[in-house]
């Protein structure tokens, strides 16, 4: 699903256009990034804080969450 596609809208957010210029601005063309490796840095920092805070009994690495498969599956 393209966002970006404007002739007939995907979802129904007033100013759509005005929405998704402003968010690739603040945060660049790929707000939505796919995969463990372009997202690592995100799930470490998840992970991190969720043992921090007490709720996990030791720190996961972000390559306990995923089964090796996951890795070549979204290679881009």
């Amino acid at each position: 699903m393209m966002l970006s596609d404007t002739s007939a809208p995907k979802v129904t957010l007033p100013f759509i256009e005005e929405r998704l210029n402003e968010t690739r601005a603040l945060m660049g063309e790929d707000f939505w990034p796919y995969g463990v490796e372009r997202n690592r840095k995100v799930l470490d920092y998840f992970l991190d804080q969720h043992h921090v805070q007490g709720l996990s009994k030791r720190r996961v690495s972000v390559d306990e969450l995923f089964d090796a498969a996951t890795y070549e599956s979204f290679k881009l």
